[in-house]
């Protein structure tokens, strides 16, 4: 988060499924989307509308007999972390039965964290250093295959080099001055377009999640980021017809791949914070 972004390097199974999500995406989402980079921010009641939006399009992904949601619509492929966790925290005010649903399913599998995104909610019970990790199958349900990723003790390099890594440390670090420094250094990676990190340099693409964060870190620590009104309107471009948002983006800021949970649910969040919505 698929494009999945997973906050982490770009080992080879997340790039695999973020390199088939763009192939597919070439195929069934129309890159006719203009990214507008205004002088002012929107104003609350567009955000509010994109979220609600984007609540709705993960409503509509919900599968009855799992009761978890696809990776994105049409997926035989469900996590449990990070997808299923953000969306049932993403719902749990708008649609509070779905969500505790969701959650009792995750908890079916026996599956009770992941070590990482539970940051966002101050839920990680040691979320620094950050540390590699598994992407690993759960159960097979018939065609459907359920999965997750579990944190391990490695202890992660060269994060500093990420920015999704540098705006979630932000967040993490109890320490008001490194937390600050962390969101800088990863402010400091916005080109205008969007934040060019190490991957970026690799892929020539944009992640939209990484928008997303920076909002989140921001408000975190109530940091003034004079291109926000760029951020927030750039991640808005990305909101696909359906609700949901889009995966990456280039440099020409049009959409890359498809409207999936993960990025859709962080995306929700982002924009929230940058509204000051509780």
């Amino acid at each position: 988060m698929y494009a999945r972004p997973y906050f982490t390097l770009m080992t080879m199974p997340a790039l695999s499924r973020r390199m088939l999500l763009r192939a597919v995406g070439a195929c069934l989402v129309m890159n006719r989307f203009d990214a507008v980079v205004a002088a002012d921010a929107p104003g609350n009641a567009k955000l509010a509308e994109a979220a609600g939006r984007g609540r709705r399009f993960l409503e509509s992904l919900f599968d009855q007999t799992l009761e978890l949601l696809p990776e994105y619509r049409g997926a035989k492929v469900y996590w449990l972390f990070h997808d299923n966790y953000l969306a049932s925290k993403v719902l749990a005010r708008a649609n509070p039965a779905l969500a505790g649903k969701i959650t009792a399913a995750i908890r079916g599998f026996g599956i009770d964290h992941s070590g990482k995104i539970e940051t966002l909610f101050g839920e990680a019970k040691q979320p620094l250093p950050f540390r590699q990790y598994d992407l690993i199958e759960v159960r097979t349900i018939g065609e459907k295959v359920v999965k997750t990723e579990v944190v391990k003790e490695t202890v992660l390099k060269d994060w500093r080099e990420y920015a999704d890594l540098l705006f979630l440390a932000a967040i993490a670090e109890s320490d008001k001055e490194r937390a600050r420094q962390c969101l800088d250094d990863g402010l400091k990676l916005w080109d205008g377009t969007g934040f060019k990190d190490r991957a970026v340099g690799k892929q020539r693409q944009y992640a939209t999640y990484k928008l997303a964060l920076s909002l989140i870190a921001a408000a975190k620590l109530d940091a003034k980021v004079d291109f926000q009104p760029a951020i927030v309107e750039q991640l808005l471009a990305l909101q696909g017809k359906d609700g949901g948002w889009i995966t990456d983006f280039d440099e020409r800021r049009k959409p890359v791949g498809l409207a999936n949970v993960e990025t859709t649910c962080l995306a929700i969040l982002g924009l929230e914070a940058s509204s000051g919505a509780k």
